[in-house]
């Protein structure tokens, strides 16, 4: 089990570099009034989805891996509260927590339970880079978690079809960089991958959406992967998943033990 834990920190903190291949899709055309009025609608359904879904928590399965295709799977719980509080437990093989990721809103905590290896850091403008070797923050954990995606801040949006299959919603700053692509099915209902970019338009991560379950009223995930540019990324099946739970503020602050 130490080995395990020792696998586990070090995937948490090495760095790798690498790149995972994308769809290839067809040059975007010229938006005439009727495809603005399409991505408009397209884009507000994503907004809405699961809007009232605010409080939620899981178990399941959680496979990292590295560039070199390393991996390593463990048991992992969650609790989540919209719009950025979350609490991640990896588990070993008995269901005790091995570590410990939580955000509360205002800060980011991070607990190693073998050593009780601690850092907490302010949350505003921050990402999990340190801690997992993805980009990814806080917020959009939750809004995945939750059946939903992140949607970054976008000037102008574009839809185009994808050759290998179904469409792709494209949004870019003033600037006309690419900041997210929004990857649908054929009648444009699922979203089966995003891609998200900084300012330059290099790739932050990708996420690809596998599989959904209606729990009550909500479609929410079944198994979804969370990738990075450098070819680190985890996987997260989805065993049980209960929705609109009792929750409080303190459920997601973390102290050393």
């Amino acid at each position: 089990m130490k080995h395990v834990t020792i696998l586990l920190i070090a995937i948490f903190f090495s760095a790798c570099s690498s790149f995972t291949g994308r769809i290839v899709e067809e040059p975007p055309e010229l938006l005439d009034k009727a495809a603005i009025i399409e991505v408009n609608n397209l884009i507000s359904t994503i907004r809405l989805k699961n809007r009232n879904l605010k409080t939620f928590k899981g178990i399941g399965k959680i496979t990292f891996w590295e560039e070199d295709k390393k991996s390593i799977a463990s048991g992992i719980a969650w609790v989540g509260s919209d719009p950025d509080m979350i609490r991640i437990a990896i588990l070993n093989i008995s269901g005790q927590p091995l570590l410990s990721l939580a955000n509360d809103g205002q800060w980011f905590y991070f607990l190693s339970h073998t050593d009780n290896n601690f850092y907490k850091k302010r949350s505003s403008y921050s990402n999990l880079k340190k801690a997992i070797q993805i980009p990814i923050k806080p917020v959009e954990i939750v809004s995945l978690l939750a059946g939903r995606i992140p949607l970054y801040e976008y000037h102008a949006a574009n839809i185009i079809r994808n050759k290998e299959q179904g469409y792709v919603i494209v949004l870019k700053k003033r600037s006309g960089n690419v900041i997210q692509k929004i990857y649908l099915n054929e009648d444009k209902k699922d979203i089966k991958k995003i891609e998200l970019f900084d300012g330059n338009e290099k790739l932050l991560y990708f996420v690809v959406i596998d599989s959904l379950q209606k729990i009550n009223k909500y479609h929410v995930p079944l198994k979804l992967s969370v990738s990075s540019d450098n070819g680190n990324g985890f996987k997260i099946d989805v065993y049980k998943y209960w929705t609109d739970v009792s929750v409080n503020t303190s459920m997601f602050v973390l102290t050393p033990q």
